[in-house]
């Protein structure tokens, strides 16, 4: 083992960087997995899953619980969260309790298809720590090309984790309506075409996306091995909507998670974008608020 600092090669590790760097103790392995069901959009943590097998030296963070505001979930329906931003002093104590400290390399997965590894990753981001990557093709790929697992659990240290917040990481429902119809900005919806297009069923008040918004569903960022696409391809994907580097780019979803996912395939395309946290939850609960549809 050694304490240097162990340098990230971007905003992914893959399998072998990952395995060949499994003990170092400047490095931290979280697992941010949540079970969701799609049609209800229902969420339960996923630290069963996690106490059954996992990688080694991981330990398992509570995105409903640890990490979020339980505030945002009144008026929603049970077991739909909106994983509404933490204070600074509540995410700082609890990702300190990780073990997870100002100069400690963060290597987050999950067992989907990373939207929510991307949540923690952007979480940590917007705190200001950039020593955070995502396991490229996640817990999945992991298992698939026969790297080590354990169900042993793994204790450590409480560190102190310095939250500074980076605001240029982050919209607001406020500068979300200042910028409608601002062709310097692109709203990015992260969901499926027929949530886009208002025509899925869901737990939200009203269907439909914010005036102006183009699709790029967090699914079609990713490759057959549930990786992301390479960096040329998703700069092409994003070009095609609009979302390019020279423009204001803000990413939304239903509660601020697929979001993420398009946010960590804008950063590997080599676009820094905004998530904006409130996403529909927000949104649809205000009756002032517009929405298209079709």
């Amino acid at each position: 083992m050694t304490s240097t600092t162990l340098p990230l090669p971007g905003h992914l590790v893959d399998g072998d960087w990952l395995q060949q760097h499994l003990g170092h103790d400047g490095l931290r392995i979280l697992d941010a997995t949540v079970i969701l069901d799609p049609a209800s959009w229902e969420a339960n943590s996923g630290r069963s899953a996690f106490d059954a097998s996992h990688v080694p030296g991981a330990t398992f963070v509570d995105l409903i619980a640890e990490v979020s505001d339980p505030a945002g979930d009144v008026d929603l329906p049970q077991g739909v969260h909106a994983y509404k931003l933490p204070t600074p002093e509540a995410f700082a104590a609890a990702i300190s309790e990780h073990g997870v400290g100002d100069a400690t390399t963060v290597v987050v997965y999950d067992t989907s298809a990373g939207m929510w590894a991307a949540r923690l990753w952007w979480l940590l981001r917007y705190f200001g720590h950039e020593q955070v990557a995502v396991l490229d093709g996640g817990w999945d790929r992991w298992v698939r090309e026969g790297r080590p697992v354990t169900s042993e659990r793994t204790t450590v240290e409480p560190a102190t984790f310095t939250a500074r917040v980076r605001p240029e990481l982050l919209a607001t429902k406020t500068e979300i309506e200042s910028s409608l119809g601002d062709e310097a900005t692109v709203l990015v919806n992260a969901l499926w075409p027929a949530s886009f297009r208002g025509e899925a069923v869901t737990p939200l008040q009203r269907p439909g996306r914010i005036p102006g918004s183009v699709n790029v569903p967090f699914t079609t960022t990713v490759d057959a091995t549930g990786g992301l696409r390479a960096p040329e391809e998703l700069r092409a994907l994003f070009a095609e909507a609009g979302a390019t580097p020279d423009k204001r780019v803000v990413a939304y979803c239903g509660g601020g998670i697929a979001a993420a996912a398009d946010v960590l395939a804008l950063a590997a395309a080599g676009v820094q974008a905004a998530l904006y946290d409130g996403s529909l939850v927000e949104w649809v609960a205000d009756p002032e608020a517009p929405l298209e549809v079709g």
